[in-house]
């Protein structure tokens, strides 16, 4: 959800606690924003007022977009480095899950001729797409977060953050960024008691049975449905009320 963008965002969020009611279901627990995550917000009030035991967390994205907006360019050759570690920073891997699916992974090694495969060989060939479909992530502790955030600022703040030209990583102004949004670390937690993931099925590697997971976590799925909504609509000027009809 994103609070802070449209006229018509009070009336919907009336609207939607309103559809709750009248339908006689419970309310959702756990809602995740891009802004408005704490302190005083008009429209979470709503919110908060007629769902109490609402939970509100920042999205994991946004929270790394608004500190790469301390970052010089994203071409910079260093920058997708950068942001891998910062979300590594931030969530750690279920280790049964990982230890599954590296099992999967070597029995796959030696079904391919591969004798005794070691430890770096299993892991080189884990990819990211592989990891984020059989493995759950969480995230680490607000302590944690900070002090490995804190590290891979001050990596890439020094030399280590300049490309083969010389240009820097950062500008000046990302340490007072990271000043800003230290607040939000907490705002970043799963919630306890929260079942985030959920298992849609099977699929056998290497004679093992690895679980699939489908993710709840963020705003990734309304972003994909915004994406969806430009493809679906033709043309580029429309009335409200036509838009409305379209949908």
């Amino acid at each position: 959800m994103t609070s802070i963008e449209g006229c018509g965002l009070d009336d919907m969020v009336k609207g939607l606690v309103k559809r709750y009611s009248e339908a006689d279901v419970l309310p959702p627990i756990l809602l995740y924003t891009d802004c408005d995550c704490c302190g005083k917000s008009a429209l979470m009030d709503i919110f908060r007022t007629a769902w109490p035991d609402l939970v509100v967390r920042l999205d994991v994205w946004h929270f790394i977009r608004r500190l790469a907006v301390g970052v010089t360019t994203d071409t910079h050759r260093l920058y997708a480095t950068f942001m891998g570690q910062l979300s590594a920073a931030i969530f750690c891997w279920d280790k049964s899950d990982l230890n599954l699916l590296k099992e999967a992974k070597r029995q796959q090694l030696i079904q391919a001729n591969i004798t005794d495969p070691s430890d770096s060989d299993v892991s080189v060939r884990l990819d990211r797409k592989e990891l984020s479909l059989h493995c759950r992530r969480m995230t680490r502790s607000t302590e944690v977060i900070r002090e490995r955030i804190q590290a891979v600022l001050e990596l890439f703040g020094g030399d280590s953050g300049r490309d083969t030209m010389g240009v820097p990583l950062f500008h000046e102004r990302i340490w007072e960024l990271w000043k800003q949004q230290q607040k939000h670390v907490e705002c970043i937690q799963d919630p306890k008691g929260v079942q985030l993931y959920t298992q849609t099925g099977t699929l056998k590697k290497g004679g093992v049975v690895l679980p699939v997971y489908r993710c709840a976590r963020g705003s990734t799925s309304l972003e994909s449905f915004h994406l969806h909504l430009q493809r679906f609509i033709p043309g580029k000027i429309y009335l409200c009320s036509f838009f409305c009809v379209l949908i």
